[in-house]
């Protein structure tokens, strides 16, 4: 006798093939028949003609610290949801050190959620080790984040990182991806990763090489700098032989619009030319992002609170010096105006 039986449901198996009706027989917590099952079932379910479907892979989500406080994850599963790649961007709560760990909690909050509990992870593999004793109701996957891994490293420096801290982020990577990590995500929009040239991409890159780890990227621009920046992710794959995944691929700016595919095709010749890439869409015409993306990378060097003080302030905002200058420059030089 089976454990459960789905029956009359529009079966989708995830082959590409077209739906067709049938049952599901589950034995324990295994799939074993597909099709019209004959055996009887200490559960059974008639799905009245709905999809019965593999569980969905959510490829691109920040519920990095979310998955902590909310481990059921019943905002995923009502979705179909079960399994969510996680550490993308370059954002990520780990590698987490102390003496950077306030530099990489205000860069990862914006997007990860605001937590009022110490993190008590240091590694990739410990944060791991942390959400599993969470129990999350979906299957997790997570990237090493490089912009953790830099912060870790050399906080927000804006300067090419030294062949010793090179080094040093290339230990953290492999220990990472040893830990079950499936690659390495880059957020060229966000410093510190913005202050980050290709071809110290291209070194940290070579790692994954090991692992055949996957480099997902969030690009340097999505706007008018589409182009340049989906030509400078597929140098940095070209040139450490990783495959490429390029993250939310859109054109953002009314000016832009259709440059999508001119990029498309640039992803187009790479593949002709032998190499992995892909890359993914919103299902919707909107994005959300950090307000501080507005901002010129020099700006933000040394963190975010070095800019944008936290806590209580009087109704008057306060303006530092910082942004005053930045006003100026955004006066005077159109090109580095802070909206795009």
């Amino acid at each position: 006798m089976l454990d459960l039986v789905i029956q009359n449901g529009r079966i989708i198996d995830g082959t590409g093939n077209p739906w067709f009706f049938g049952d599901i027989g589950v034995k324990d917590g295994t799939i074993v028949e597909v099709g019209r099952v004959q055996q009887k079932g200490r559960q059974r379910i008639d799905a009245c003609g709905q999809v019965i479907a593999p569980g969905f892979i959510d490829g691109h989500c920040h519920s990095d610290l979310m998955i902590l406080d909310h481990p059921h994850s019943e905002i995923k599963l009502q979705q179909g949801v079960t399994t969510e790649v996680i550490g993308n961007c370059g954002l990520a709560p780990a590698p987490f050190f102390r003496e950077h760990g306030e530099l990489l909690r205000s860069y990862v909050e914006p997007v990860l959620g605001k937590t009022d509990w110490d993190w008590p992870w240091e590694t990739v593999g410990q944060y791991m080790d942390y959400v599993k004793q969470h129990h999350p109701s979906d299957n997790l996957a997570t990237y090493v984040a490089h912009g953790a891994l830099r912060i870790a490293v050399m906080g927000f420096a804006d300067r090419p990182a030294s062949p010793k801290e090179i080094e040093g982020m290339k230990k953290l990577l492999e220990e990472g991806l040893k830990d079950g990590a499936i690659g390495l995500s880059i957020g060229l929009l966000y410093a510190p990763g913005s202050y980050t040239s290709k071809e110290e991409l291209a070194e940290l890159c070579t790692v994954l090489t090991k692992y055949n780890g996957l480099l997902s990227t969030h690009i340097r621009g999505e706007g008018n700098n589409l182009l340049p920046s989906v030509r400078e992710v597929i140098w940095i794959a070209e040139k450490s032989g990783v495959p490429l995944h390029i993250s939310h691929l859109k054109a953002a700016g009314r000016r832009n619009w259709g440059q999508v595919m001119d990029a498309m095709n640039l992803i187009d010749d790479a593949r002709a030319r032998g190499f992995d890439v892909t890359c993914d869409v919103y299902p919707y015409d909107a994005g959300s992002t950090m307000l501080t993306t507005l901002l010129p990378p020099w700006v933000l060097e040394g963190g975010i609170k070095e800019v944008i003080p936290f806590g209580k302030v009087s109704e008057k905002a306060w303006i530092p010096p910082t942004l005053t200058h930045v006003r100026t420059v955004s006066v005077t030089n159109p090109t580095n105006r802070m909206m795009p």
